[in-house]
């Protein structure tokens, strides 16, 4: 999605909005309705950080729990065998001397928060090995995108990347302050220390590399979510910062601002673009709340037509996938709080998605003739638990050291998607340890 950005695109006038005062007189100078507003609020969190105590409290006895006992049944398996057949019916359609294009070599990084390192781990250790290639193409949502854009301009930015990802904390991405930004912005905190940081990481050398990659015909593809319609929106960075506007710079920095954006934390970033004739103004948060990972591919030579149906066309190239954390979550006591269950819900759904687009993204090369790669942490490695409000240092030094040690071995890729390895398909339970109590 490339538009025409008018220069005062990237901030929103908010009018003379003087500071609370915290006496009577500063309370009428600053009017009515804000100091309503402070009292709404106020009394919103407290009612919050009550409910979240009533979740904490045993009300009653905890219920017998499920135990997960192997089924009476024999229940065949789904997802190999169709893996299989699908296989075996494109075989003959996906021979590289079918090829409509020249191998090409995609790099999709998922979104990974806290797990980001791992990710960046991956990339330095593989290119110690000397088989890391030059991508074609790489695509990246939230936290995703920002490894994106450095894998994508290659190994003379792994030292940055490590420094990056290994040193990052709280504090280096947002700061809280729920009181005014909740009335201001309508979120908690605000996001200068991020902006900060893009200012600092993608300065004018990486993006007079971006634009060189970008003149020799690669693409950089990052993903953001129109908070209107709800859509993934994919910018193409390369011309972005090619297309000669005068805040192209700034416009680069915004949208992978926007990328990693978590809605409700932060505000979301506005855009004025011109399309159809007109002026709109868009709202962008996450790319990870619309894909978690995603594929798009520049000008190619070979194309098939929207007509003209190509199996195969892309025999002998490659998508390496970097998935960022575990394919599936460690088990563990259901929370009773209320806001524990609401990030646990939360988790689960972020979750399956991801597993559902690394899913697509295998069809995607069953069906053009690309081999399929897919790296994952392992799911036996112990870490510590960390989240965006609080990154542990000494962890995400652990993670880039994983990803790092499972790079410099291969990597080991595995080639089927989530749910393909023995002992990922959910099998029926049949049987009951006891009935819950109320």
């Amino acid at each position: 999605m490339i538009g025409v950005f008018r220069a005062d695109a990237f901030s929103r006038p908010r009018g003379n909005v003087r500071e609370m005062a915290v006496t009577m007189r500063g309370c009428r100078a600053v009017g009515g309705r804000a100091w309503r507003a402070a009292c709404v609020v106020t009394a919103c969190l407290l009612t919050a950080c009550m409910v979240a105590g009533c979740g904490l409290a045993e009300r009653r006895a905890p219920a017998m729990p499920y135990v997960a006992r192997h089924p009476g049944e024999a229940y065949p398996s789904i997802e190999q065998p169709t893996l299989d057949g699908l296989a075996a019916s494109l075989d003959a359609l996906t021979d590289p001397s079918h090829a409509r294009t020249k191998p090409i070599n995609v790099l999709a990084v998922c979104a990974g928060g806290g797990n980001s390192a791992f990710n960046a781990g991956v990339l330095t250790g593989w290119t110690q090995t000397g088989t890391r290639p030059t991508f074609d193409v790489v695509t990246g949502t939230s936290s995703g995108a920002l490894i994106g854009v450095f894998a994508f301009l290659g190994p003379k930015y792994d030292a940055q990347l490590e420094k990056l990802f290994c040193g990052i904390t709280t504090a280096d991405l947002f700061e809280i302050r729920p009181v005014r930004c909740l009335i201001r912005d309508g979120a908690i905190a605000s996001p200068r220390p991020l902006e900060q940081l893009l200012e600092k990481e993608i300065n004018e050398a990486v993006l007079a590399d971006l634009r060189e990659a970008h003149a020799q015909g690669r693409r950089l593809f990052i993903g953001t979510t129109n908070f209107d319609t709800k859509r993934l929106v994919v910018w193409d960075l390369g011309a972005v910062a090619s297309s000669g506007h005068p805040d192209a710079s700034r416009l680069v920095r915004r949208i992978l601002l926007a990328t990693c954006t978590w809605p409700g934390l932060l505000p979301p970033v506005e855009f004025l673009v011109q399309a159809d004739g007109g002026w709109r103004q868009e709202q962008h948060i996450d790319g990870g709340a619309a894909a978690q990972a995603f594929v798009r591919l520049g000008p190619t030579a070979g194309w098939p037509g929207p007509d003209e149906p190509a199996p195969g066309w892309l025999a002998g190239s490659n998508l390496y996938v970097l998935a960022g954390g575990k394919l599936y979550d460690d088990p563990k006591p259901a929370p009773r709080s209320f806001f524990g269950r609401l990030f646990t819900g939360t988790c689960c759904l972020i979750g399956s998605a991801a597993r559902a687009d690394i899913c697509r993204l295998h069809v995607v090369c069953m069906s053009s003739g690309m081999r399929f790669h897919l790296l994952a942490l392992p799911q036996d490695y112990v870490g510590v638990e960390q989240s965006v409000f609080k990154l542990n240092p000494a962890e995400m030094r652990r993670l880039h050291e994983t990803g790092h040690r499972m790079a410099l071995s291969g990597p080991a890729w595995r080639h089927v998607p989530p749910g393909g390895e023995p002992g990922e398909e959910e099998t029926p339970h049949g049987v009951m340890a006891d009935s819950p109590r109320r």
